[in-house]
């Protein structure tokens, strides 16, 4: 392997690598700071790159393989072209046909400086009657700005943002996060946008030290009635206090399901302190993220539904880093409790489900009365 090694070149052994792995956040218009399609664009870059996948802080989501890391660590040793110069084969963007496209009214200045609090946009759907979403994609405006955006269904019953939280009928649509992209359910499944429903998009924005703007917008196909509804459930605990230099204080929450469902996916969110996560249904982990990092709460498609009987149990299991070894840590001298902002916590699994398309949400959290 090592003579094997000494003939490493970019075009080679280098992009195929990119091209699996990093050219769909490293390319022109994507939230990556730099571009690493061509040898002249990698070339400045060869040291920290291997850094990153030593560090296992690249790519999102999980380490390089041994060999590739390998191959990175020497291309780094000396980054040489190769004689085969080609274009970059970019990775596939998902594409969305945009039944229904609902954009911010306006553009929202983010400052130069000082932190942005959490914004919400309402957009109205302005459908009159009931909608199958089959899929959805968050388009930022500005992905330099935008950390992540959350896009919720509310009805036209609902008090979130009125004065009141979130309720069984309002829901989780879509996530945006750096590398995810477009959330389309396979058929036979779909998520239902209510008659008179508004989106309420959730802004999380992030300062580059100049002066910005951002005008996302959400875009939806449409598609027939399913067999299943997919609906997304927020397993979360908001009563938790982390002590100061804590380095592995546990927080855990559980939901028992009221009614049969099937685990399809799940996302991740915790901040800064998030050192770990675990997701259980009923005896079966459908996430185990050990080393959580902020940038990494991408969401989890499982390869197969989990089935999930009337009583059964989601539970999730957390740890948070609040100590001094934590390089990320805000304050360590801080006690932590929840709230939106970075220095902050937040401990939630977002938990896509299916039930019939026929049954309303609130089956799940419902006690069955024999």
């Amino acid at each position: 392997m090592f003579a094997a090694l000494l003939a490493v070149t970019f075009y080679a052994d280098v992009l195929p690598i990119l091209e699996r792995r990093c050219l769909g956040c490293h390319q022109a218009g994507e939230v990556a700071p730099m571009a690493l399609g061509t040898f002249a664009e990698a070339r400045p870059f060869a040291k920290a790159m291997r850094d990153a996948v030593v560090s296992e802080s690249m790519p999102p989501g999980g380490g390089l393989a041994a060999g590739e890391v390998a191959v990175l660590r020497e291309w780094a040793r000396r980054p040489v072209a190769g004689v085969a110069a080609r274009a970059a084969v970019l990775p596939v963007r998902p594409e969305v046909r945009g039944d229904l496209v609902l954009r911010m009214a306006a553009p929202f200045p983010v400052g130069a400086g000082a932190s942005v609090d959490y914004q919400h946009f309402v957009l109205p759907a302005g459908q009159n009657e009931r909608r199958w979403i089959q899929a959805v994609e968050i388009r930022p405006g500005n992905r330099r700005v935008v950390h992540h955006a959350v896009a919720f269904l509310r009805t036209a019953r609902s008090e979130f943002l009125r004065g009141g939280r979130l309720s069984v009928e309002d829901e989780v649509l879509g996530t945006y996060l750096p590398g995810e992209g477009v959330l389309r359910w396979p058929e036979g499944q779909a998520k239902l946008l209510p008659a008179g429903a508004e989106i309420v998009l959730q802004m999380h924005y992030t300062s580059t030290g100049q002066a910005e703007e951002d005008q996302t917008e959400v875009r939806l196909d449409f598609g027939p009635a399913p067999r299943e509804r997919v609906y997304t459930m927020s397993v979360a605990q908001w009563e938790f206090a982390i002590p100061p230099f804590a380095p592995a204080h546990p927080v855990t929450a559980e939901f028992p399901v009221q009614t049969g469902v099937r685990v399809l996916a799940v996302t991740p969110h915790l901040h800064l302190r998030g050192r770990s996560m675990r997701v259980t249904a009923g005896e079966t982990v459908v996430l185990d993220v050990p080393r959580y990092r902020f940038d990494w709460q991408l969401r989890r498609v499982l390869a197969r539904p989990v089935p999930l009987a009337s009583g059964e149990t989601i539970r999730v299991e957390a740890t948070f880093d609040n100590s001094r070894n934590n390089p990320r840590n805000p304050d360590p001298t801080a006690t932590v409790r929840w709230g939106e902002q970075s220095w902050q916590e937040m401990m939630v699994a977002f938990v896509e489900v299916a039930i019939p398309a026929a049954w309303p949400p609130t089956e799940i959290y419902r006690p069955k009365r024999f």
